[in-house]
């Protein structure tokens, strides 16, 4: 369990990442978190300021909070609701992409079904956060997925890779050959998957890397990370 100190330094370390990188002022950066400090949230949150920095420091990107009637992030899955705020991500003048939280997208099994207008369960899927092309409203399809994350902070198990390699495969096909992504230096430039978006884990197991090599292969990165 966190104590409140660590509460305490986690959310500071968030304000000034989301300050720095996406001009979020510290402020508006309280009202985004959740209130409680409940750790999983807490780690989501972290993730997400990490991934607005790299993606403004390693591949150039601007990024603009935008702001809804809620002031705290989306913290339960559902379609792209905009009225909770997410972030835009532009390049020059041009807005490339959209960063939601507890995002839903239908699958590669869904589309290949038909895409019947009434969903059973597993027709979508949840992402802890996903980068989307813009400019989209319901439930995006996988092939409109730029980048999918999932937040473990947690021991994990061979349950939770399986997990994940299920995951991947409602979003690609593994290619035999690396196939270009949106990215050219970070998290990856190429990926051995077509469409060819990228699937992250962040996860504070330092142990992660016993699974890597596997987990590339399908074009899903493991980043050691903690708050």
């Amino acid at each position: 369990m966190l104590s409140t100190a660590d509460v305490i330094r986690i959310k500071a370390q968030i304000s000034r990442s989301l300050q720095s990188n996406a001009r979020v002022s510290p402020s508006r950066t309280i009202g985004l978190l959740p209130i409680k400090g409940l750790q999983g949230k807490l780690y989501e949150a972290s993730v997400l300021a990490d991934i607005c920095e790299n993606l403004v420091r390693q591949e150039g990107y601007t990024i603009k909070l935008v702001g809804g009637p809620n002031l705290m992030l989306k913290q339960k899955g559902g379609p792209i609701n905009r009225s909770f705020p997410y972030f835009e991500v532009w390049k020059n003048s041009n807005l490339k992409y959209e960063l939601f939280t507890d995002l839903y997208f239908n699958t590669l099994s869904y589309h290949f079904k038909g895409s019947p207008t009434v969903q059973t369960n597993g027709d979508y899927h949840e992402l802890d956060i996903a980068l989307i092309e813009a400019h989209l409203n319901g439930i995006p399809k996988f092939s409109e997925v730029v980048m999918a994350v999932e937040c473990k902070n947690t021991t994990i198990s061979k349950n939770i890779i399986r997990e994940l390699l299920g995951y991947r495969r409602e979003l690609s096909f593994v290619k035999n050959s690396p196939n270009k992504t949106i990215f050219n230096n970070w998290p990856i430039a190429m990926v051995y998957a077509q469409p060819s978006s990228v699937h992250i884990l962040y996860t504070s197991d330092i142990r992660i890397s016993r699974y890597s090599n596997n987990c590339s292969r399908f074009g899903i990165v493991l980043n050691h990370f903690r708050m």
